[in-house]
């Protein structure tokens, strides 16, 4: 399961994705959808592993994005960065 929860990290992958790969592997004996999800689901819960982090409101914006990259325009410059 750690090789998924790794796999999962990278850009443009889901688990659906890793789960299609799993029976492209595994056959007529792999894991359902849902209880892939659930097995995975189940190991992550299991793992105490945790992050403080101090915000301040308005300071930071963070996105969670799975997708490809997109250009962001500067509106005082106009640059696409």
């Amino acid at each position: 399961w750690f090789q998924i929860h790794t796999e999962l990290k990278r850009k443009g992958v889901t688990i659906q994705l890793l789960w299609e790969e799993y029976v492209a592997t595994h056959g007529t004996a792999a894991y359902q959808y849902s209880r892939f999800c659930d097995l995975y689901r189940q190991w992550r819960q299991q793992q105490k592993r945790s992050m403080r982090q101090q915000h301040f409101a308005g300071d930071k914006l963070f996105i969670d994005y799975c997708g490809p990259t997109i250009g962001v325009v500067d509106g005082a410059t106009g640059e696409i960065r």
